[in-house]
């Protein structure tokens, strides 16, 4: 394996998780201003659904 497979392989990986990533960052960020968002999961479903829909 050269560095060019070990990247793509660590890109591909981490591609998908990153609105699962952000998604925790976003609610301390809505939390710390004082909202509560109780509808975080179901962005965080519809978000990554259409990535994954969209990237095909």
């Amino acid at each position: 394996m050269n560095i060019q497979t070990i990247s793509l392989i660590i890109s591909d990986r981490i591609q998908p998780a990153v609105p699962l990533i952000f998604s925790p960052l976003r609610e301390l960020v809505t939390e710390k201003s004082g909202v509560l968002n109780l509808g975080v999961k179901g962005i965080t479903v519809v978000v990554a659904t259409s990535k994954i829909g969209l990237s095909n």
